[in-house]
């Protein structure tokens, strides 16, 4: 995320991970613009491993998918993005824990649901108007690979197959997060004894 000063700050692969390091170092790289969240380190994925955390489409698709991955870090409490914002890239988790949340107003965002392995971070990415609908924090130290939007939705286009796959798996996870927004909120300002499943 943009620091205060306004500067973002973007990582770039240094030396190969040693036993006591097991994620790259990186090197800053004051270069890009401001006003875009960033992960501290970046680089690049490791494809064999990127094409098992997608687990959420058909193993054929996966690789042709994985090619377009970066990976990323974030420490705990990063804010990975915020409602309201261009939703430009998309994230599958690998490591740690992602809590995704919505603003209610007058009251503190809602937890929706929080994010483990394997699952994705972001939707939003491929419906206009391409703005997040939730927000998300790393509660726990994230590892993830990392899609940039546009380039994946190019990519579907030119390949109607794969592009099905993804339309598929995305609407899965929407129905998903919809349904427990829809159960969160009535378990927290729902009349008392409505019935709900816990």
């Amino acid at each position: 995320m943009a620091g205060t000063s306004g500067t973002s700050t973007r990582f770039l692969p240094g030396p190969l991970p040693s036993p006591r390091n097991p994620l790259p170092r990186f090197r800053c790289d004051e270069s890009r613009s401001a006003g875009t969240e960033l992960p501290i380190r970046k680089g690049r994925t490791d494809l064999s491993v990127t094409t098992n955390s997608l687990s959420g489409l058909p193993p054929e698709h996966r690789p042709r998918l994985a090619v377009q991955a970066q990976e990323v870090a974030f420490p705990a409490g990063t804010r990975l993005f915020n409602e309201g914002q261009r939703a430009d890239r998309f994230r599958v988790v690998r490591q740690g824990s992602v809590a995704l949340d919505m603003h209610v107003p007058g009251r503190r965002p809602v937890v929706i649901e929080t994010l483990g392995p394997g699952q994705l971070v972001g939707w939003s990415w491929l419906f206009e108007p391409h703005t997040w609908q939730l927000g998300a924090t790393a509660v726990r130290p994230v590892a993830a690979a990392e899609f940039d939007a546009v380039a994946v939705r190019e990519l579907c286009a030119s390949d109607p197959e794969l592009g099905a796959a993804v339309g598929l798996w995305v609407a899965q996870v929407l129905a998903h997060r919809l349904h427990a927004a829809r159960i969160r909120l009535l378990d927290l300002y729902g009349p008392a004894g409505s019935g709900l499943p816990h």
